[in-house]
């Protein structure tokens, strides 16, 4: 089963990802704490299972387990760069728990947004109609105003198609 991994660093640390399961994930321990060990050995990683998004420790530092993973398939991925917009990792499948590397891309944060489940229509009780909106370089664009939600709604996934296209 070793051959089943993925080997790579980060901080210096020596790890180690299964490839067909991203929560099965070691680190390479020397030291316990002050002490060095006798036998260093592979120690299995402890993942905090926070919200939104499993997150390990390596080093003192917090690491989101999407983006090691990802970080493990691609070694020239930026995995420290996590606050330009340009480096998102987002979840093909809409599941923040599913680390699956056919379920990861590089995206922007613009494009990760587009994820997100909305309804991108709205009653407006002053006029008593619905209205269709999508949000396009976070800049709200009214699509019109309807007397059927299914209408307004059918007016939404139109517009998803051509203004929230990943390419």
């Amino acid at each position: 089963m070793e051959d089943n991994y993925i080997h790579f660093k980060i901080d210096g640390r020596d790890l180690k990802i299964n490839k067909d399961d991203p929560d099965d994930i070691l680190m390479w321990k020397t030291h316990s704490g002050n002490r060095k060990l006798k036998k260093p050995r592979w120690k299995q990683v402890s993942i905090m299972r926070g919200r939104p998004y499993k997150s390990i420790r390596i080093n003192k530092k917090m690491f989101q387990l999407h983006r090691v993973n990802y970080y493990a398939h691609n070694p020239t991925w930026d995995i420290y760069n996590s606050c330009i917009k340009t480096n998102s990792i987002d979840h093909e499948d809409r599941n923040k728990t599913n680390n699956n590397i056919n379920n990861l891309r590089v995206s922007t944060h613009q494009h990760n947004q587009w994820n997100r489940i909305c309804k991108g229509y709205r009653w407006k009780e002053q006029n008593q109609k619905w209205e269709a909106y999508i949000t396009v370089s976070g800049k709200r664009k009214n699509l019109g105003y309807f007397l059927l939600e299914d209408e307004a709604r059918q007016a939404y996934l139109e517009a998803k198609k051509i203004y929230h296209k990943i390419e």
